[in-house]
């Protein structure tokens, strides 16, 4: 574990720092509690409770913000829930405290690798925000068009599904709303939100259910009190009709002064809400961008530096053209430094480059300097793939293929009693026996005690060339 407060590193049954003397009793019980609610979170994600899991990992987080396990589980979940901004936003943020070995490199590179996927999400965030505003301003048919394009460019937008489901159920298109939340169930089975819709989208049909259980029971009584006497026509009930009117007049001015009031402010405060969260996840998008702006300033800083030590090599006037092919070998060998694994064929390209520089006519001591620094680097790193090369045709019984790279394993360094005697049974394999024949010597000569010595002199006397 690592002092808080000086930075030394503490063994686990210290309960104090033995650099500073700090009291670390407290700060372990953080430390736990962080890892304790990480481990919750990560037991709501396995089971899909994203909206759990996102709770008890921002608990975590304000234990211990340097957390960066519990935040790439963040990171993860904002994901899945469609919320690209916020996952960004705390893969950066670990990164911050985590420069090295952190997975967060992974998710981001694979988040914007895709250009394509990136921009649908961007395009998804766009039309939410349109649907946003016109849902506000009564323009629902627009907002439904809107979210709907926001959907299909990203599925996984759980918000887009819950504000769609919510328009829906204003339009009265229940089984439309009723297949958003059970989308956004599966995604997220812990989301209030979409619990709440379903909730308020049930509940009106049970309560239609049982007005259409009622009729049939009016109905079968007025089938029994059936009149006995002769039909005579009873007077209208006037009062009875007043009375129906009034009740329907109160039942509407009730609905359109106290129902629809209470359903607008309430739509309307779930609007805001949803619009102040997105509004936080912007911010972090705009934080991410300027870290990677700064990032990329430093970046262009570094390679300027890099220019100006180039430019700051003063070639000789009366000779500048032998420095040309030396230039030029930088420049390959700066382009494969830029790779993460240089193939084979590159490095024998680089290296044939370097063969063409001349030396002698290098008079200035830094320039010479740096070629035999980069000779030796280069070389280095071409004689053990240029063998594997080589080695992998020789199997194959390729030699024509196989004496090139064997030969420049040799010359680059790789002077082994294997490489001698692959290399002489390659030329040996292609019939250029004098060749041959220079291997298997060296080899007799230089590694006597070797296993292949005695296939060496074998191969010898195949030829014909043991005596001379």
């Amino acid at each position: 574990m690592i002092c808080p407060r000086c930075g030394e590193r503490v063994p686990e049954n210290r309960s104090y720092c033995e650099s500073c003397g700090a009291d670390l009793t407290a700060y372990r019980k953080i430390m736990r509690l962080s890892n304790s609610f990480y481990n919750k979170g990560l037991e709501r994600a396995r089971v899909r409770d994203l909206s759990g899991a996102v709770q008890f990992l921002k608990k975590s987080l304000g234990m211990n913000k340097r957390n960066t396990e519990a935040r790439n589980l963040l990171g993860l979940v904002f994901f899945e829930m469609g919320e690209t901004v916020a996952a960004l936003g705390e893969w950066v943020v670990s990164k911050h405290f985590q420069p090295e070995d952190n997975r967060a490199d992974d998710y981001m590179e694979q988040v914007q690798g895709n250009p394509a996927k990136l921009d649908a999400m961007n395009q998804a965030i766009k039309k939410y925000n349109m649907a946003l505003e016109s849902a506000k301003q009564g323009g629902d048919d627009l907002a439904i068009l809107q979210l709907k394009k926001a959907v299909s460019l990203h599925p996984n937008f759980i918000r887009a599904r819950q504000l769609l489901a919510l328009l829906y159920l204003r339009a009265g298109e229940r089984e439309r709303a009723k297949k958003q939340l059970m989308f956004a169930a599966q995604k997220d089975v812990g989301s209030t939100t979409t619990l709440r819709y379903l909730q308020e989208l049930a509940e009106p049909a049970s309560e239609e259910h049982g007005e259409e259980e009622e009729e049939p029971a009016a109905a079968e009584g007025t089938v029994r009190i059936s009149p006995e006497s002769n039909y005579t026509e009873d007077k209208p009930n006037v009062m009875a009709w007043i009375t129906l009117v009034v009740g329907a007049l109160l039942g509407v001015l009730v609905s359109f002064f106290l129902i629809v009031p209470t359903a607008r402010k309430n739509i309307r405060a779930e609007f805001d809400k949803q619009q102040l969260d997105y509004s936080s996840e912007l911010r972090i998008k705009e934080a991410a961008i300027t870290s990677l702006e700064k990032e990329s300033e430093l970046w262009q800083k570094k390679y300027e530096e890099t220019a100006r030590e180039l430019a700051g090599i003063v070639i000789p006037e009366y000779d500048e053209h032998a420095y040309d092919t030396l230039f030029q070998a930088l420049t390959t060998w700066h382009a494969l430094s830029q790779q993460e694994e240089p193939g084979a064929d590159e490095l024998l390209a680089l290296a044939a480059e370097l063969g063409t520089v001349e030396p002698e006519r290098l008079k200035n001591t830094d320039a010479a300097a740096l070629y035999q620094k980069l000779r030796t680097q280069v070389y280095g790193q071409i004689a053990e793939p240029a063998y594997r090369t080589g080695r992998d045709f020789y199997s194959d019984k390729d030699y024509e293929q196989a004496v090139p790279y064997l030969q420049t394993a040799y010359d680059y360094g790789r002077r082994d009693d294997r490489c001698c005697y692959y290399l002489g049974r390659s030329y040996q394999g292609i019939k250029r026996y004098e060749e041959a024949a220079v291997y298997y010597r060296l080899l007799l000569e230089q590694y006597p005690e070797s296993s292949f010595a005695g296939y060496a002199a074998t191969r010898l006397e195949e030829m014909g060339m043991s005596g001379d």
